[in-house]
């Protein structure tokens, strides 16, 4: 398998819910995606669980993450580890961006 290259400016946004939630599909391959989530203040991604490993590190912002039953107050550098299956949630106390990594790749973000 061939290097791929994802050029910033050929990645459309895709807004989530109200609008204030946006992501952006980063790299990607058969075993791995990285997905950019852009959030404004107040903005969240509800309680959800899906079958992908997930790697989250918060960019910039201040976020409360809820996993397991624990709150987590998240801040620029501050990484999660999500195992599939594990029912989680975000919630954007102040406007920020998180890289997630997931594996297997979200095919629903794909299509």
């Amino acid at each position: 398998m061939s290097a791929r290259y994802f050029p910033d400016l050929e990645q459309p946004f895709v807004t989530v819910g109200d609008g204030s939630v946006r992501r952006k599909l980063r790299a990607h391959g058969p075993s791995l995606m990285m997905v950019e989530v852009f959030f404004e203040a107040g903005g969240s991604a509800p309680e959800h669980a899906h079958p992908h490993e997930q790697a989250t590190v918060c960019l910039e912002g201040r976020f409360e993450f809820a996993a397991e039953g624990r709150s987590l107050a998240m801040g620029p550098g501050d990484s999660i580890h999500v195992p599939g299956g594990v029912p989680h949630s975000v919630r954007c106390l102040e406007r920020g961006r998180m890289l997630d990594a997931f594996t297997p790749p979200r095919e629903d973000f794909l299509n």
